[in-house]
């Protein structure tokens, strides 16, 4: 039975946190006798089965690999939420279970906005450019200080607070920044030519990818350059430490596996068939012009992830008396909310609730949970 809402205390019901970057909400309660306790996010609600009755975000696939409860005790929990993304911006509340089956939500919630790192172009100073670092909201671990990086490499230059970075004519490159303490966090590069038309950059579109095992993917990104130059060689590398770029083409574990569907203009994406979980690393494209500087990695490249397909038990209590609820879960997000399908005992399970990831089962059925597996839509893996 519901048994209504409580009040808890948080450390921050609001917080303002970067893209990427790893999060924490802490809740405390009492007086409550707890089994179970998770969290749920009413943004969500379209992905329960029933919008009355919120479901645990560690088994929603919009969180997969990026949620877990720390420090859950009888009188407090921790949610954490890493490698977060615009969309993780929301209300989150808790979730408790009594010893005598009944289930409260919490009157609180912790407010979560997550901005992305802007380089912005300042007006002119005379002669001079500048450049300004800014986020949408005021970060709650508030930076003093910004980094700034041209053509991926660190500067050795930082401005306090909202304070202008200048330019001169010989600071020609692609610039980006970061915040003290985050420093693997980079904002997207922005190509600030002084004096010229184009400058040496390349950009991701994603910096992070999720697949599944034994699909193809795609890294998609453009490049540019200054146009007195002619491209001669364009690869794409796995980053090791310590080791020179070697073209991937070129790499035993990746033959005939892997296409350049670029060009030799702007256009540098690459496609790789078959994944492997060994795939997993980052990847920078290099290209190389017929000048003796014209030698260029797009750093920091892009980190690419391979998962499995697992089955998970959601921990609500057995005395609750209804369904038990398995989630088709992988160790990062996937994109664009792909389709599930269920197999108990190998046979497709077409007689049971699904909606998205998950599966519905009475409690009864819910003992043979292991018999249980999942796969992608127009994807065999088990």
């Amino acid at each position: 039975s519901l048994g209504g809402t409580f009040s808890v205390a948080c450390t921050s019901q609001t917080i303002c946190a970067l893209r990427e970057s790893k999060v924490e909400l802490m809740c405390s309660y009492s007086h409550i006798d707890t089994t179970t306790v998770f969290w749920f996010s009413p943004k969500q609600k379209a992905k329960w089965r029933n919008e009355e009755h919120p479901e645990d975000l560690a088994l929603d696939s919009d969180y997969a690999g990026r949620v877990s409860y720390t420090e859950t005790t009888r009188s407090s929990s921790t949610l954490t939420i890493t490698d977060l993304r615009e969309r993780d911006s929301g209300e989150y509340h808790l979730m408790l279970f009594t010893n005598t089956g009944e289930k409260y939500h919490s009157s609180t919630a912790v407010n979560l906005t997550v901005t992305d790192l802007q380089v912005r172009v300042a007006p002119a100073y005379g002669l001079q450019k500048g450049l300004t670092c800014s986020t949408s909201c005021t970060l709650t671990s508030i930076p003093e200080r910004y980094y700034w990086y041209k053509n991926g490499q660190y500067t050795n230059k930082f401005t306090e607070g909202n304070r202008v970075h200048y330019l001169s004519s010989s600071d020609e490159g692609s610039y980006s920044c970061s915040v003290h303490g985050f420093n693997d966090i980079l904002s997207p590069p922005v190509c600030e030519c002084v004096f010229s038309k184009t400058c040496w950059s390349v950009t991701y579109t994603d910096r992070r990818v999720c697949s599944v095992e034994g699909s193809s993917v795609e890294l998609p990104c453009t490049y540019s350059y200054p146009i007195d130059e002619k491209v001669e060689h364009t690869f794409w590398y796995y980053v090791r430490p310590n080791e020179d770029p070697q073209d991937l083409s070129q790499e035993e574990q990746f033959t005939g596996r892997v296409e350049y569907v670029g060009d030799e203009e702007k256009n540098c994406t690459l496609r790789i068939r078959e994944l492997r979980k060994s795939d997993s690393g980052e990847y920078r494209f290099r290209f190389s012009t017929s000048t003796e500087r014209g030698k260029f990695s797009g750093k920091p490249g892009v980190i690419v992830n391979v998962t499995d397909l697992q089955v998970k038990v959601s921990p609500t209590p057995r005395s609750e008396g209804q369904t038990v609820t398995l989630g088709c879960s992988t160790i990062c997000t996937l994109p664009n909310n792909p389709t599930y399908i269920w197999y108990k005992n190998r046979q497709p399970v077409t007689n049971k609730p699904t909606k998205h990831n998950k599966l519905y089962l009475e409690l009864a059925e819910g003992e043979g949970g292991l018999q249980y597996s999942c796969a992608l839509g127009g994807n065999t893996i088990l």
